[in-house]
């Protein structure tokens, strides 16, 4: 760090510049939704039945897929219904841990950026401070310098 205000100036603007990247990448994530590319979403997958049947849900809060395993076929129909409401669930619960795990991390990148802001304003005003008296001290010695004269 420098005491310098330009170089405190830009400091606090690239970091500003920073801190708003990061809102807009943080933005673009949060609306990204079933119309994206499926490599772009964040996937969950859930299961039931002992892994025979599958749920993948994708972000958005939307199923992706079902897979029922074939041989529960002769299941009554209200079992497997079960089956697959426990692993849509099951894959909803895991892709909102999923989807708050990615906002805590980007939240958490940004308060740290956010938290060194503090410390350049200080810098920044600091610097402007002295800057100040400096013109103020230059003065009274141009006003002195004129009155011996």
């Amino acid at each position: 760090m420098t005491n310098d205000p330009f170089s405190a100036a830009a400091s606090i603007d690239e970091l500003l510049t920073r801190t708003q990247q990061a809102l807009t990448a943080m933005r673009s994530r949060a609306s990204a939704h079933a119309d994206g590319e499926p490599g772009d979403l964040l996937r969950a997958e859930g299961t039931a039945a002992g892994g025979r049947v599958r749920a993948v849900a994708v972000q958005g809060g939307r199923l992706d897929s079902v897979t029922i395993d074939p041989e529960l076929a002769g299941e009554p129909l209200d079992v497997l219904c079960g089956h697959f409401v426990t692993a849509a669930n099951a894959a909803l619960s895991e892709l909102d841990a999923r989807v708050s795990a990615s906002a805590r991390a980007d939240a958490d990148a940004l308060a740290a950026r956010l938290g060194s802001m503090g410390d350049q304003a200080e810098l920044f005003g600091r610097a402007m401070h002295e800057a100040a008296a400096r013109i103020h001290r230059d003065r009274g010695t141009a006003s002195q310098g004129v009155r011996r004269a």
